[in-house]
């Protein structure tokens, strides 16, 4: 034993001699992968940069090795990270154009709670097996310590490491020169501004992580007292108001102009005519965006607070610690009854904390909501706004109310009740499904928003409403895999440096709508930074300005956008950012350097001292919000539901019920309501629960469960709530579980059954024209089969026509994409088969007309 404890280092440092093979293994690894890139998503990397990224990894993988149950499992844990890395960023630049980034992680369980269903699903389930392939690879000994502790020192220490060799690096993997046509038609040679794609490309991502961990690092920063000091100040006269008028501000989820993709129209303007009637009577103004496709919690910031966003990080996650002189707490000190209602979870991108942080004296999460017409897994726009006009009946008449919303069913991956809300736009061509559920989404978000706003106005004629797209929206390629952004704001003939300026103003480009009462829409110019609404609010209160912050605002028009500067002046548009074509120029000094100051006192103020809130004598306007505080309601239970269907009912002794292929047995509730989330119990026993809009699984893997003879209780509990009985399983000895099969095997033929079923229940039976059933969240039409006994893999046919199936041990879903399937009213024949075999009709669904 002796002997044992002394060699542990030895043996340690043996094995990681001999681990040069890892090297070779992470080169080859991240080569194969970044040609994976290029091939299946034209995504191409230097290739320095691939060296680079295999080179920090190896040693990575080097100091985990003797932690490891063999190089088998070191080659599959260096093909998996090899493969999220250099795969992963292509994914997320096509969707997001912006590559894998250290605050992925704070949205990561953001993204999990706007997902269900089968994206649920598989989200969950990567996530998992990402975990469990680490846990089965693990030996758990002395060794393992020392190794895992030796990793953790070297991801610690590579920063620094990389820090010290970036001169190095700028001239050995230097981010690739780009030919630009300028406005003459001269072509020059410039370096991409800040390009977070070309530095991936040219450095691989673990450089680009190392890069943006600093960024965020530094972002997070409070300035010196005398850093604030250095900011040469301009004067603020507060608001002098003429009268108290009741301000009512609508974000619109991935509210945008389709007008501007080059390669797609539509038959109709997806924004609502009224809306569409009222924008234009503005002049069809834009609202400039900080971000692309999410981070909605940024586009927040910046309306509330005045302040540019934070580029790297979320500004209500990471900054947002003191209470700041927003619209909320300002408005609060003026009298105003402040409320913020969004109808989902309080502490969704921490707004329970930012929300209290920038004024708001209420909030109207998803418990203050009844949850009556669901888009997916969303309250559908229509209800939320009704339910917005019921609850400001129930306010003070004699004070008056800022009224803040944030919409949510045109949220990503635009899921509809179809039967309720039909298509009413088409997309021209008709090759990008996604696009077209965008499209018939925001047609009617902004009708639910139109009907919403004309009550309003009928029972405040001198209300203000202002209107806004939060950012672009997703929008993947369409069927011949080509970006449908490609070319975006094709048509703006204004004066760009380059057209990726133009392009990149285009993806920022949200709609903006500001209504002054029975006046109407505003005339307020075009192409205005979020950041800068307070001050057009400020407009229509009286004289002076809210929020001191936006007297700091400058002149020049700038847009902090994907690690871009794009700047106006004298009606023309250039990226200011370095490296940019006019970096140079004394009009893009002057930008960064104003960029650089509201940088300063944004941090200052929000995680700082507030010398700046001092400065400007403001600290009176953050009095209310401090004392009064956030009510969050709750009129509403947390947790609810009603259930539906379950199973399965039954199993056998020893082997378990709906056995999964890890082993474990599983329970499938499907749900008429859902709230919260409920635990689902077998004998008493958590499971692995995945949850989606209506459905809920889990996974047991107790084997204790498995060998009891008295019925399973299968009970659904919320959280400090008596556990509900949905029913229970039994289990009996397989003979006695033995059920006849479908097949065309008979009783004298005593072959193996390489596929049979019985079926117990399925559907839906019952659909609608030209919409379809049973629809899922990406537009598809679904049937499931639940089976008393099931083997091989059997298929679902509807209408004659083969779904997509996925097959699970007592479950089959089958999804239908082909609209021809479902274009006619009538039935549709839906048989399972077996191959080989003939097929087994289970039923009809009919397809009803359109109430349309």
């Amino acid at each position: 034993m002796k002997y044992r404890t002394e060699a542990a280092p030895a043996a340690l440092a043996k094995e990681l001699a001999g681990s040069w093979k890892i090297l070779l293994l992470s080169v080859l690894a991240c080569l194969l992968w970044g040609l994976c890139a290029r091939l299946a998503q034209d995504f191409r990397y230097a290739p320095g940069g691939l060296i680079a990224t295999a080179l920090l990894l190896a040693p990575l993988l080097m100091a985990l090795a003797p932690s490891l149950r063999g190089s088998r499992w070191t080659a599959a844990i260096c093909l998996g990270l090899s493969c999220l890395l250099l795969l992963g960023n292509p994914i997320k630049v096509a969707m997001l154009h912006l590559p894998l980034s250290i605050a992925d992680l704070q949205a990561l369980p953001v993204l999990f709670k706007t997902m269900s269903g089968l994206r649920l699903v598989v989200g969950f389930g990567l996530v998992a097996a990402a975990a469990a392939l680490v846990m089965l690879a693990l030996k758990f000994n002395r060794r393992t310590l020392l190794s895992i502790a030796l990793a953790i020192c070297y991801v610690a220490l590579l920063p620094t490491i990389v820090g010290r060799l970036n001169p190095v690096l700028d001239h050995v993997l230097a981010v690739a020169m780009e030919e630009r046509e300028m406005p003459n038609g001269e072509i020059l040679k410039v370096r991409p501004a800040q390009d977070p794609v070309a530095f991936l490309q040219a450095r691989g991502p673990i450089l680009y992580l190392i890069a943006d961990w600093q960024s965020l690092h530094d972002e997070n920063d409070a300035p010196s007292e005398a850093a604030v000091a250095a900011v040469p100040l301009q004067p603020w006269r507060p608001l002098e108001r003429t009268h108290n008028r009741n301000i009512h501000i609508v974000l619109l989820e991935s509210l945008w102009d389709t007008g501007q993709l080059a390669h797609h129209r539509t038959n109709r303007n997806p924004l609502d005519p009224r809306f569409l009637a009222l924008w234009e009577q503005a002049g069809r103004p834009y609202a400039l965006s900080p971000v692309l496709g999410g981070n909605t919690a940024n586009a927040e910031f910046e309306v509330l607070c005045g302040f540019p966003a934070p580029r790297i990080s979320v500004a209500f996650v990471n900054q947002l610690r003191n209470t700041s002189p927003c619209l909320p707490a300002v408005l609060s000190s003026m009298g105003y009854q402040t409320t913020a209602s969004h109808a989902h979870e309080a502490s969704n991108w921490n707004r329970n904390s930012a929300y209290s942080a920038a004024g708001f004296n209420h909030y109207r999460p998803i418990t203050a909501f009844d949850l009556d017409d669901m888009d997916g897994s969303y309250l559908s726009d229509g209800s939320f706004f009704r339910q917005n006009l019921t609850y400001l009946s129930t306010l003070k008449p004699d004070a008056p109310v800022l009224n803040y919303q944030v919409s949510l069913s045109s949220h990503w991956a635009y899921g509809r009740d179809r039967q309720q809300r039909p298509d009413v736009v088409q997309v021209i061509p008709d090759d990008s499904p996604m696009l077209r559920d965008y499209s018939n989404a925001i047609a009617y978000t902004t009708q639910a928003f139109m009907d919403w706003a004309e009550e309003i106005l009928a029972r405040d004629p001198d209300a203000i409403i202002v209107a806004f797209g939060d950012h672009s929206p997703v929008l993947q390629g369409d069927r011949d895999g080509s970006d449908i952004y490609s070319q975006v704001n094709h048509l703006d003939t204004g004066q760009f440096d380059t057209t990726e300026t133009r392009s990149l103003l285009g993806l920022s480009r949200t709609p903006l709508l500001i209504v002054d009462g029975e006046r109407g829409a505003v005339r307020i110019g075009s192409d205005i930074p979020l950041y800068a609404v307070p001050r057009l609010i400020s407009a229509l209160l009286g004289s002076g300005q809210l929020l001191p912050q936006t007297s700091q605002l400058g002149k020049t028009t700038i847009r902090p956008f994907l690690g871009h500067l794009l700047t106006r002046a004298d009606d023309a548009w250039r990226d200011c950012a370095p490296g940019a074509v006019q970096a140079d120029s004394a009009l893009c000094a002057n930008a960064r350097a104003q960029f650089k100051e509201l940088r300063t006192l944004r941090q200052d103020t929000i995680l700082g001292k507030r010398h700046f809130v001092q400065s400007m004598h403001a600290e009176s306007l953050l009095a209310s919000a401090q004392k009064t505080g956030l009510d969050i309601e709750k009129s509403q239970p947390s947790c609810d539901f009603e259930v539906e269907q379950w199973g399965p009912q039954d199993g056998i002794l020893q082997q378990g019920f709906n056995v999964q292929d890890d082993g474990s047995s599983a329970v499938w509730i499907s749900l008429r309501r859902l709230r919260g989330s409920p635990q689902l119990h077998v004998a008493g026993v958590t499971g692995t629960s995945t949850q989606g809009a209506r459905l809920i699984t889990a996974a047991f893997h107790d084997p204790q469960l498995m060998k009891q003879t008295t019925p399973l209780a299968v009970t659904l509990q919320c959280p400090g709530e008596p556990a509900v009985l949905v029913g229970h399983v039994t289990l009996t000895h397989e003979h006695e579980n033995a059920v006849p099969l479908h097949t065309t095997t008979t009783l004298a033929e005593p072959v193996e059954q390489s596929c049979a079923f019985e079926v117990d229940q399925w559907g839906p039976q019952m659909g609608v024209a030209g919409d379809g059933f049973n629809i899922q969240d990406d537009g598809a039409s679904a049937v499931w089969v639940s089976m008393k006994s099931l083997q091989g893999q059997p298929t679902i046919r509807v209408g004659g026509m083969t779904g997509e199936s996925l097959n699970g041990a007592s479950l089959i879903t089958s999804s239908f994409r082909n609209r021809a399937l479902y274009a006619r009213k009538g039935k549709l024949m839906v048989s399972v088969q077996c191959e080989g075999q003939p097929e087994v009709v289970l039923g009809s669904i009919t397809l009803a007309a359109p109430t349309h």
